[in-house]
């Protein structure tokens, strides 16, 4: 979880950080009401709202930025750290898998933390430059989540993996939720944007630090565990002949890549790094552009769909967990259940966020904001139990193949905001709302039809043998049976 927070942290941040590190006013056209008195006065009395020109006002509203970067150029840089994760999310589970996550997500967080430190420098020389950081941090990131899910399916039997998946990734909302107020924050303080930056380095090279001396890639490694522990973990998951099955058989690729049901699993993560990039990286300069919220508001609707998926996703999970453990819904049917209310939540409350809430009234948004978040919440009872739960020995390798979906989305998500701010087209944040609604109907229906939980018949099997599974290899789709015996 505060791996999780450190790593979310140095990426979200950028999108709250550039709308006082930029010139806002220097890509505008005239206005004719000023922002502070919109932001002062919500009301129907100015029935057509304006960005300022004016750089003093911006700067009262916590606007105040000189970097000359345009918003085709914002945009574009958002894609930069997808770019850097592209490069080694494809290949980084199979490592993990291979020959343990540990070492690996230390080493990425650390790459992380001193690319966050030297951006504030390297923002002041060019526009390239911070670029460049910005993609080598994403080689970094690409390394975490794949790593992160190897490591889990080593400590956690199935019945619990939705209650863990919902409490480690808790970092990613707490990250999102703190950094909007803790950038709003510094912006408007004499230290200014570049401390965002520093303190988030500082604190990745500290959980490096501690992650290296508690953590180990399995329980028969860990020093900080009893005897007792070590054998009652090793013998619900049966770690050891897991790592052999990897070693000893080809890994499946092809239904891995290509399969029904991984398929289901990648066109959600699609779906939702697609909505989630808008919201942690756009959602800020939304805010600020199309309701002329002020900085101090902007933050603090920023982080409410991260607060309402905080708050809800754990309660899911343990619900989710506490029905299969009680028999009342097998594996298979709790991923479609809670997945087709995530997919069509998410589909309904977007729309309503591109539709509702205007610049006289964007109250509006805190409504739908809170709904798009408790939706999101229930992506890890859904497809995120079925990663880690369909093939235990190749979750880091499935989890990179996720990843490069995801990754994909994040990178069309950034681009096709940056085209459509260079295009200059009207109603731009209803076309790119409603793209995302669409994403999330036509994924959240692939699941409902071929998601599942189960472990496949394939996973113990090389990719070209035809006979029945192993013997000595544990059949996992039992072990639900005894956890709630």
């Amino acid at each position: 979880m505060f791996g999780l927070f450190a790593v979310a942290s140095m990426r979200i941040s950028l999108g709250m950080a550039i709308t006082c590190m930029v010139n806002s006013t220097a890509f505008v056209r005239p206005s004719e009401v000023r922002i502070s008195e919109i932001s002062s006065n919500f009301t129907a009395e100015y029935p057509k709202c304006y960005r300022p020109v004016d750089a003093s006002e911006a700067k009262r509203d916590g606007y105040g930025g000189h970097l000359l970067w345009s918003p085709s150029m914002q945009g574009l840089l958002f894609s930069a750290s997808f770019w850097g994760g592209l490069m080694t999310t494809v290949f980084s589970g199979y490592l993990a898998d291979r020959f343990g996550p540990k070492m690996i997500v230390m080493f990425a967080v650390i790459d992380m933390s001193i690319m966050s430190a030297l951006g504030p420098f390297l923002a002041e020389q060019t526009y390239w430059a911070y670029f460049g950081t910005r993609v080598v941090l994403g080689m970094g990131e690409g390394f975490v989540i794949p790593c992160l899910n190897s490591l889990a399916v080593r400590w956690f039997p199935p019945n619990e993996k939705s209650t863990l998946g919902a409490i480690y990734t808790t970092g990613n909302q707490i990250a999102a939720s703190l950094t909007s107020v803790l950038v709003a924050v510094l912006c408007t303080s004499p230290l200014g944007w570049p401390a965002i930056f520093y303190i988030h380095g500082i604190y990745g090279i500290i959980w490096s630090i501690i992650w290296k001396v508690f953590v180990s890639n399995t329980p028969s490694k860990n020093k900080w565990i009893s005897k007792d522990e070590e054998e009652f973990i090793e013998r619900k998951l049966a770690t050891k002949k897991q790592s052999m099955t990897f070693n000893q058989n080809k890994v499946p690729w092809r239904k891995l890549v290509f399969g029904k049901v991984p398929g289901a699993v990648y066109g959600c993560q699609f779906a939702f790094n697609f909505s989630i990039t808008l919201l942690q990286a756009f959602l800020p300069t939304y805010l600020k552009d199309h309701l002329l919220l002020p900085i101090h508001l902007n933050g603090i609707y920023t982080m409410i769909p991260f607060v309402a998926q905080f708050v809800l996703k754990i309660p899911l999970a343990m619900l989710s967990d506490f029905l299969k453990q009680r028999n009342l819904v097998d594996s298979n049917k709790a991923v479609k259940i809670f997945q087709g209310i995530g997919s069509f939540g998410i589909a309904l409350s977007i729309l309503a966020l591109a539709t509702i809430p205007s610049c006289e009234r964007p109250y509006l948004a805190l409504p739908i904001l809170t709904a798009i978040g408790l939706s999101f919440s229930c992506a890890i009872p859904g497809f995120f139990t079925s990663t880690l739960s369909i093939a235990p020995p190749y979750t880091g390798t499935m989890s990179s193949i996720g990843r490069a979906y995801s990754t994909f989305a994040n990178i069309f998500g950034s681009l096709l905001v940056s085209l459509i701010e260079y295009m200059n087209w009207p109603h731009k944040w209803i076309i790119i709302f409603s793209l995302a609604s669409l994403l999330h109907v036509l994924s959240g229906v692939n699941f409902v039809l071929n998601g599942q939980a189960k472990v496949q018949s394939w996973v113990y099997r090389s990719s070209d043998e035809k006979g029945s599974i192993e013997k000595d290899i544990p059949d996992i789709t039992k072990w639900e049976k005894g956890q709630s015996a």
